[in-house]
């Protein structure tokens, strides 16, 4: 049985060496350890720069939608691991999170059944209680995020189309990629 810390280390060195995709996101020691020892190594590959992230989040996605089809109880759990991170209230700041959120649910129809609106609240400043993304740094990933998933599950794409072009984004980084995701999403 591996450990994290071996796992987290194997993890982020084949990440920085690597090319991955769809067929080959993680060592191939580790595609046969079951997903849960998995995940956790990866999620603290989240905070690293923007190449580990972005790869860990793909290897992230993967792994809970191939997770959700063997326990379904197991992936929701680390779904609500992800919402837990984005609450402002667990103190938490979700450096990842939206990009490893979106990849689940575009790997998984289910899941996007399940938590596709959770994530796309992430960028709807709507009057009154709501899950919007107050922290503009983190909010940029967030509208990535959608644009990701809006392209897996096109189903979507309406919603997200009609959200951006209605919200009053104030901040200027955040103002650009979500004109540069609503251009994508047009065409």
């Amino acid at each position: 049985m591996s450990t994290f810390r071996t796992n987290k280390k194997l993890i982020r060195t084949w990440f920085e060496n690597n090319i991955i995709d769809d067929t080959n996101y993680l060592p191939p020691e580790l595609m046969e350890v079951p997903e849960m020892e998995v995940i956790n190594a990866l999620f603290a590959c989240l905070p690293q720069e923007k190449n580990i992230a972005d790869k860990a989040a793909l290897a992230i996605g993967i792994s809970i939608a191939k997770l959700f089809e063997k326990d379904k109880e197991q992936a929701q759990i680390c779904m609500r691991r992800f919402m837990w991170h984005m609450n402002e209230e667990s103190g938490n700041i979700g450096w990842g999170i939206p990009l490893a959120f979106a990849q689940s649910l575009a790997h998984s129809e289910k899941l996007a059944k399940i938590y596709g609106n959770v994530l796309i609240s992430y960028i709807h400043d709507k009057e009154g209680d709501s899950n919007f993304c107050d922290h503009a740094p983190l909010r940029l990933t967030c509208y990535e995020a959608v644009g990701i998933f809006a392209k897996a599950m096109p189903e979507y794409k309406e919603k997200i189309i009609s959200i951006i072009e209605n919200q009053k984004e104030d901040d200027i980084a955040c103002q650009s990629i979500s004109q540069k995701i609503l251009q994508e999403l047009k065409q």
